[in-house]
């Protein structure tokens, strides 16, 4: 018995070296396609995640006003990349301030800063810009009615 399992131990082959490398080569290419293809897809979700968050503060921001019945003011931040949200009534407290993600960029326009009116209008009317790599991103405003819209190009 001892005999049979000690020819059975020296007949046994191994794999070579170089269909090993060949193994962990192919692994290697698909793993790498795997994250690539992983990482602009991350990117893509965090632009989505970007601006789903930014219209349902703008939404706050005009149901607060109206609800409350006071002006809240939207203001977007050059230096700090970042926007916040806050009642002209207690200029002290924020209902939002938030930090736009780093692979966005906001950009001068024609609105650096907004208010709702306590009606649900807003005060003025223009574009927001935003760069995300090589394109743009447009929110704009529309005249009365506090209506906005995403355009990408």
């Amino acid at each position: 018995m001892f005999n049979k399992m000690k020819k059975a131990i020296k007949e046994e082959q191994g794999f070579t070296m170089i269909e090993t490398m060949v193994v962990l080569a192919v692994v290697l290419v698909v793993l790498s396609i795997t994250v690539l293809s992983f990482s602009r897809g991350a990117a893509e979700f965090e632009k989505r995640q970007f601006l789903n968050q930014l219209r349902a503060d703008l939404f706050l921001a005009q149901s607060h006003a109206i609800a409350k019945q006071e002006t809240v003011e939207v203001r977007f931040a050059y230096g700090g990349n970042r926007y916040t949200v806050r009642t002209l009534a207690s200029s002290s407290s924020f209902l939002v301030q938030r930090n736009i993600p780093d692979a966005i960029q906001y950009m001068d326009g024609s609105l650096a800063k907004l208010s709702f009116l306590p009606n649900g209008n807003t005060n003025s009317f223009g574009t927001v810009y935003f760069k995300y790599g090589d394109r743009y991103l447009f929110l704009v405003f529309q005249i009365g009615k506090g209506r906005f819209y995403v355009k990408e190009q």
